[in-house]
């Protein structure tokens, strides 16, 4: 006796559907992700953009805090917070900036409140 071989699905699996003739074939994964590739690096090379010429500005308008501000994110990244001054540091520059800086922003959003 021969066997006779059928090419249902497996049990609990669906059949695939054939596919029509109007149906436009999909496009290739590749292509895809070479769009979104090619995207977000257009998106990165104009948020560069951006920061480049904030950056720039604020050189040439404030040279002494820009450098301040490197400096700062230097000591940051280099570890200095973990040291005991660090944590000085830290400390006298919430209690120095903490409440106006906590005050400017309250007052900023009581005004939009007051506006919208």
């Amino acid at each position: 006796m021969m066997e006779q071989t059928t090419n249902s699905p497996p049990a609990g699996q669906a059949a695939p559907r054939p596919r029509s003739v109007d149906q436009e074939p999909q496009q290739q994964p590749q292509t895809t992700v070479t769009q979104s590739a090619d995207q977000a690096l257009q998106s990165v090379s104009a948020l560069y953009g951006a920061v480049d010429g904030a950056l720039q500005s604020q050189l040439r308008e404030r040279p002494y805090t820009a450098l301040v501000a490197a400096a700062g994110v230097g000591f940051v990244l280099g570890g200095g917070m973990r040291t005991p001054f660090g944590q000085l540091l830290m400390r006298l520059g919430v209690r120095a900036f903490g409440p106006p800086l906590v005050t400017a922003v309250l007052h900023g959003v009581g005004e939009r409140m007051q506006q919208g």
